[in-house]
């Protein structure tokens, strides 16, 4: 009986197991599925030697706040990051001078014996960076600044927004670091309010900029939620943030909305569904009624419109929209000649060539990326943090320019021709300072 029961059952089976294993293939279409991905894809772009490095400036400024601590980790890192904190704080940070060989290999070979305890540490449970300036540079005192655990969150959320657009707008930086605060960022751990959806707006950008698109579409999304949900909140740092001085704040809330609109379309159209690009076209169409509603002209507008009246098999508006985009500085002299050859393609009534290869989502994704880079890089973000009274504002900028000094020459170490290097300056120098490193080249 028992055998007959186990007979019956396996065809069962083998049906149910197929029904797994195209429930399985099925997942990569879902949004949630990809998300997914896109974290993943986050936490691997972000593992790597430079990061690493920074990170660990980042913990050596924010543990030496900590006060009375027996944790024997945060001992060990307290020993360990006394050089780098010393380089930091006995140098004018903008004297422009870089650190010498020594001290650049004690630093390196601190680093190295705390490296594993830095790549598993949340830096996020340290006090804050600016706590950790404060005690640097403000005195012995030291500043306390957070009284609840809510305001801690706020404020590192503040500290890692700011820098992933401080950092992603520097040469000597970029993407990679900015990439890093971005995912340090979580805005949905916020209340709702103005400073959640700025947040969410420039990390969305950066994973935008980062080709991570479901975690930008999600951030972005929740973003157009709450702005269409609060039509009458004043946006005043909204305004300070794109320099929308001379809007009121109805057309403020109307500008910011249509941006988020643009850069979700922009997220979805750099997707591979069909669905996709079915929301982009939409989400295209309510940026650009918002923009027209506003009078607003500028190359994120031109780039969109041209796109959208392709799609529309409206050639002349899509003509007049490059036209106006190739005048750009934001083009370079080879994509000027790409729009040239797109126009000549609309004007022998060739819509189909224009967005093959020539004016594709590609090339429209990189004018909107550099749009939005350009506007970032055009704030005072010293003054802007200075005008919103937040502490130790020049600390923190005159910090970030000491570390950029700093932190290619210390993580070369990790090299072995900058090890040799290291050795024959060493004997350039002096058999002493060989005494003084002895070890360090090893």
């Amino acid at each position: 009986m028992k055998r007959k029961v186990l007979t019956l059952l396996r065809p069962l089976s083998i049906l149910g197991l197929l029904a797994v294993s195209a429930a399985g293939c099925s997942d990569p279409e879902t949004d949630e599925f990809l998300l997914e991905q896109d974290k993943k894809t986050l936490a691997q772009n972000i593992n790597y030697e430079k990061i690493t490095f920074y990170k660990f400036t980042k913990i050596a400024i924010r543990s030496s706040a900590v006060k009375d601590t027996l944790n024997p980790d945060y001992l060990l890192f307290a020993e360990k990051s006394g050089h780098l904190l010393q380089s930091l704080s006995k140098v004018n940070v903008d004297s422009g001078k870089s650190p010498g060989v020594i001290d650049a290999l004690l630093m390196y070979n601190d680093y190295r014996s705390v490296k594993k305890f830095v790549k598993e540490t949340d830096e996020d449970i340290f006090p804050l960076l600016t706590e950790g300036l404060s005690g640097m540079y403000g005195g012995t005192s030291g500043l306390k600044l957070n009284t609840s655990k809510a305001d801690k969150i706020y404020l590192q959320n503040l500290e890692h927004a700011v820098l992933s657009m401080l950092v992603l707008t520097t040469r000597d930086l970029g993407k990679e670091f900015a990439l890093y605060e971005s995912g340090k960022t979580q805005p949905e751990l916020l209340a709702d309010s103005e400073e959640k959806t700025l947040l969410e707006y420039v990390r969305g950008l950066l994973f935008f900029s980062n080709k991570l698109y479901y975690l930008s579409e999600d951030g972005i999304s929740r973003n157009i939620t709450w702005l269409n949900k609060n039509k009458e909140i004043p946006l005043p740092l909204t305004k300070a943030f794109f320099n929308w001085g001379k809007l009121n704040d109805e057309q403020t809330h109307t500008a910011f909305l249509g941006l988020n609109y643009a850069f979700r379309g922009f997220d979805r159209l750099m997707m591979e569904r069909e669905i996709d690009e079915a929301r982009a076209l939409e989400d295209f169409e309510n940026f650009l009624t918002s923009m027209q509603h506003l009078g607003i002209q500028n190359e994120l507008i031109w780039a969109t419109e041209a796109f959208v009246a392709l799609k529309k098999d409206k050639p002349d508006q899509a003509i007049a929209s490059l036209t106006k985009l190739k005048t750009s500085p934001l083009c370079s002299n080879s994509e000027k000649e790409a729009l040239d050859q797109a126009i000549v393609y609309l004007q022998d009534r060739k819509p189909a060539s224009a967005l093959s290869g020539v004016y594709d989502k590609v090339f429209i994704g990189k004018i909107a990326s550099r749009y939005m880079l350009s506007v970032a890089a055009k704030i005072d973000w010293e003054a802007l943090l200075k005008k919103n009274q937040v502490p130790h504002t020049e600390t923190f900028f005159a910090t970030l320019r000491r570390f950029r000094e700093i932190s290619d020459q210390v993580a070369a170490y990790g090299k072995p021709s900058a090890i040799s290097a290291g050795k024959k300056t060493l004997e350039k120098e002096g058999s002493h300072l060989l005494e003084k490193a002895k070890g360090l080249l090893n």
